[in-house]
């Protein structure tokens, strides 16, 4: 151990105000909830209804189909029912052109 380190139980003493304090952890608390909410958004599961509102413009639930049989987008099937995950809609965007990646708001 070198002369130069801080024990870990050594008291900090800060020189600046709380409330430069308080908006430095509000900010890094509301990046890390961003975050997060974009990580939970990217693994959702969506509906055929919702998938079709992903795209803008909005596409049917016929053309939707259609792109899954032709393999443009990847379904996943539970209990009967359906589902497309957010995250390969938005890449799938990137292949269809034409359709416009939804912004996210937090």
């Amino acid at each position: 151990m070198s002369n130069n380190t801080i024990p870990a139980q050594a008291p900090i003493i800060l020189t600046f105000p709380l409330e430069t304090l308080l908006q430095s952890f509000r900010a890094i608390v509301k990046e890390e909830i961003k975050a997060e909410h974009l990580n939970e958004l990217q693994e959702k599961l969506l509906s055929p209804a919702e998938a079709c509102k992903i795209f803008q413009p909005n596409i049917s639930k016929v053309t939707l189909s259609k792109w899954t049989a032709d393999g443009l987008i990847q379904d996943y099937r539970m209990g009967g029912r359906r589902f497309y995950k957010y995250s390969e809609l938005i890449q799938s965007l990137l292949i269809l052109k034409k359709y416009k990646k939804p912004s996210v708001t937090s």
